[in-house]
Parts: structure tokens; sequence; C-alpha cells
């Protein structure tokens, strides 16, 4: 007696079926309805990023999505500038914040791996100038985030010359005459320190005799062809497309565009980069799986240590937020940015700033858990 099989609406009659045959049947089956949720999954998330932006106060977002199966989804949502009809589109290019750190982490692992120096070289040998010899914090230290230096971006008197001077120039060693350190020694604890990357930048530097950013473009940028990604040092120009960089003043209730304004010399290698989201896929998805590194660097660059929060842990240059592996950026409020791999997939997402009524939730970090959480395709795997 043949087998009724319904598959959206249609019915197909299976008689007599052979074993391969009922196997290819299965496998058909499982396809289709594997087809069925990835399109129906693909659909739901142009319309919760939507969602998101909305409710999180966000001019416009990006987003792009590579399956498990190496599908790649792009989205977008909201504007590229206020007063235009532009929307906002996969090519535009943002300042990256905090994902600057991945591209300074890998060029310090691939020196380790060429054996120029050492996970625990201490700094003071490559840098005397600037780190005394009674200071005992490695490269590992600062890749970790736990050097007990002083960040000089949480320092007051940094912070108030910032906001009345964002155009002016600073050189790194300048950056790291501000901050206090901490009253543990090095290794003992985590501290997100945007000054660890900076210092990591001037090794960089010294170690090789060259410029950062010669080194990042001959090692990652120019082979792995990330053509709109750039790391400007001096100019607060973004090459064309790019999305404008908003900050809402809660006090004033004004928008004001920032994207040009804010000299990037201020973070250097703790957060200058510009790149659009399909650099970004490309470079998380190379970095996360060792670029560069042998799989013994890699296992220990993938050794996460707690941090002060609940389920979230700090590797060498990546962090596990509730497994979402990757990094975080935000330029100045203005910018924000993700790149993670979650349950499979390799997600990126950028923001531009604040709307109207925008706050410290407006960010790509709020979008991805956002979306995550509201997907049904997250919570079937």
């Amino acid at each position: 007696m043949g087998s009724i099989y319904r598959i959206y609406g249609n019915f197909f009659c299976v008689k007599k079926l052979g074993q391969g045959a009922k196997v290819v049947l299965v496998f058909l089956l499982v396809l289709i309805g594997y087809i069925s949720s990835s399109a129906s999954g693909r659909n739901d998330l142009n319309k919760i990023l939507n969602e998101a932006i909305y409710e999180l106060k966000i001019p416009g977002a990006v987003m792009v999505v590579e399956t498990p199966e190496g599908m790649i989804w792009n989205y977008r949502a909201g504007v590229r500038r206020f007063g235009s009809p532009m929307p906002m589109s996969r090519n535009l290019k943002f300042r990256i914040g905090s994902l600057t750190k991945t591209f300074v982490a890998s060029l310090t692992l691939m020196l380790v791996q060429e054996g120029r120096t050492n996970l625990d070289t201490e700094v003071h040998k490559i840098l005397p100038q600037v780190i005394t010899k009674d200071n005992h914090v490695t490269i590992r230290h600062l890749l970790q985030m736990r050097s007990n230096l002083g960040d000089f971006t949480t320092d007051r008197k940094f912070l108030k010359l910032f906001r009345e001077r964002p155009w002016m120039h600073w050189e790194p060693e300048k950056l790291l005459k501000f901050g206090k350190p901490g009253h543990h020694g090095p290794g003992k604890r985590f501290k997100y320190n945007n000054s660890n990357y900076v210092l990591l930048g001037m090794i960089i530097e010294k170690v090789t005799g060259d410029s950062f950013e010669n080194q990042v473009f001959e090692r990652i940028l120019k082979p792995l062809k990330l053509n709109s990604t750039s790391f400007p040092v001096k100019s607060a120009n973004i090459p064309e497309p790019y999305a404008r960089g908003y900050d809402f003043n809660p006090q004033t209730g004004v928008i004001k565009n920032l994207s040009l304004m804010i000299n990037p010399s201020w973070a250097w290698c703790s957060g200058n980069g510009i790149s659009n989201a399909s650099d970004l896929l490309n470079w998380i998805k190379a970095y996360l799986n060792g670029y560069g590194i042998s799989e013994k660097l890699l296992v220990e660059q993938m050794t996460f240590l707690p941090v002060n929060y609940d389920r979230i842990s700090y590797g060498l240059g990546v962090m596990n937020r509730y497994s979402a592996v990757g990094h975080n950026g935000n330029f100045a409020g203005i910018y924000s940015a993700v790149a993670y791999r979650y349950k499979g997939y390799y997600i990126v997402i950028l923001t531009n700033g604040q709307a109207k009524g925008g706050g410290n939730t407006a960010t790509a970090e709020s979008v991805f858990w956002h979306v995550v959480k509201n997907s049904a395709l997250f919570s079937n795997r």
C-alpha cells in the first residue's frame, strides 16, 4: 500500500519504494523543510532588524549574516543620513571602534608565530621608555585585558580635552600619559582598557620597524582583499560612500552629525578602523579560524578567562559574550559595530549613532541581541 506525504499543500503518493528510494525521499523532505525554515528565518530577520532600530532609536543599520551552510544574507534598515531619502546599503563604510583590536591582536599573534616576540615577553624589554623594569606586564596581559595599566579613555583630564578639542591630533605616547593604574598587579584581574591596544600598536611598530598601518595592509588587508578597510591616523575624513554618524544630546534634544569632526588618533590601535559589512564578515571568519597563526596558538587565543560579568569571558583579542564569539566596537558613540560567530552563524552589524531619544542602548550590540533573541532562526539551534 502506498504512503502519503503532504508537502506545502500538495500530495505525493509513493508506492513500493525500495530502500534507496526511501533514503532519497527522506533527504528531499528534510531539504524542503530546511529551505522553508531558512526562507522564513531570512524574511524574519529583515522585520526584526527594522523593529530593533525603531525601538532602540538608531538612525540606521546594516547587517550581513552568513549561515552555517555558507549562504550570505544582507539586510538594511533606516537611513544613512538624516534629511535624505537615501537608505542604508551594504557597501557603506562605518567607523568600527574596538573591532580594530582584532586586527591589532592578529598582527601581534603573527609576530609571536614568527618568533619575533613571545606572549610572555615583558613589555619593558621592548619599550623601556614607556614601561619601567619594575612593571612585569607582558604581551599576553595586554591582549587579554589584564595589564593593570591606567586607561586614558576613563581619565577625566583626557576626556575634558577630548570634548573641548575633538579635532586634536594625539601621539600614542601622549595617550599613555593619562589614566591611573589599578591596585592589583598585572595578570590578576580583567579590566577592559584601551591603553592596552595602543601599547600593542607601539610594540608592533617597534618589533617590525614599520608603521602599524603598513603592517596591517601588507599582512591582512591586501591578501584578504579587504579593500574597504583602513586605519586613518590623522584625517577625520571617511572615504565615500559612508554612513553619517550621529550624536543625540538629551539635555538639548539636538542631534548632531559628528562623522567628520573627530580626529581618529585619539583611539589609534584601540579603535580607529573604518570598514564595511562585507569586509568585516570576511575578516571575522578569517580571524576566528586562526588566520596567519598555528592551531596551537589559536587554542591559546581562544582560551577564555572570566571577566567581571556572568557568562562573559575574554581571550587574546577576542570575547565570548553569552556564546557569541568575536568582538564589538564603539567609536565615540556615533558609530558602533559587532562581528560575532553565534550558533554557527557569522553576523556583522553596523550602526550610525542615535536618533532622537537614543541613549546608551542605541548600539549594534543591542541590535544583535534583539535580533537573535527574537528570531526563531536561532532559537531552533
